[in-house]
């Protein structure tokens, strides 16, 4: 589903990803954990394409390397829901607006089609009685959740987190991966970018360790037929 092969991403002399390969398969769940500047929000950003590498290729579903037209970065960017840390929500617009926009993005729905999923979004995340509030009325939790919604309505294949626990207290934050844990069982892939080992480990996710834009841990799956998989008992 998403690969990663050699990528090095440079920004000027800076290096933040260094000759990084890795993979995830349809449905699971993996975790990038590293401190900050480690280089996770960039491998991110590579897979919904905001950013390109500097070399080394780039496989997301079917969308394979080099630079995508508009139209097929907006094509990629429907089978991804991205919560972003710093949750990007439009202040000017009530919670409903805000998770029905993404649907209005991703197609033409019919109006009652477009309120009807955003309001089932808000439902899913338990913040159906808050639809009509903006988000500055709403906690940083609830937030999240928002963000949340946004990211899952349109049920994409992947859903990407960056830091979604990073500015909540304890119980909010338990909260929100209990959330994750569910998007993931009802079938979306989960990738997270985290600082804390902790929030891998109660998502039970597969862990990738970044540092300095080096990678470590169980990289790249191994594929069907492969000396690994055989060694490993799969079936070939």
């Amino acid at each position: 589903m998403i690969r990663f092969e050699q990528v090095t991403k440079r920004y000027r002399e800076r290096v933040a990803l260094d000759a990084v390969s890795w993979g995830m398969e349809e449905g699971e769940k993996v975790a990038l954990v590293g401190p900050s500047g480690a280089g996770k929000t960039t491998i991110l950003k590579l897979i919904t394409h905001e950013r390109q590498p500097t070399s080394g290729t780039v496989t997301v579903g079917t969308f394979h390397g080099g630079s995508l037209t508009r139209r097929s970065r907006a094509l990629l960017r429907r089978t991804l829901g991205i919560v972003y840390e710093d949750f990007r929500l439009l202040n000017d617009r009530t919670v409903l607006e805000n998770v029905a926009l993404a649907v209005r993005i991703a197609g033409n729905d019919p109006e009652e089609q477009v309120l009807a999923r955003a309001r089932w979004a808000l439902d899913e995340v338990g913040l159906e009685m808050r639809q009509g509030s903006f988000p500055s009325e709403l906690s940083t939790g609830e937030r999240q959740r928002a963000a949340i919604a946004r990211a899952i309505v349109n049920r994409p294949a992947v859903v990407l987190a960056d830091e979604p626990t990073g500015a909540l207290e304890k119980k909010n934050g338990d909260e929100v991966l209990a959330l994750l844990r569910r998007v993931h069982a009802e079938g979306a892939a989960l990738l997270v970018a985290t600082t804390r080992i902790e929030v891998a480990e109660a998502l039970g996710a597969r862990v990738l360790h970044l540092e300095a834009g080096r990678l470590s841990g169980s990289e790249l799956p191994a594929a069907p037929g492969s000396s690994r998989a055989a060694a490993a008992g799969a079936p070939v």
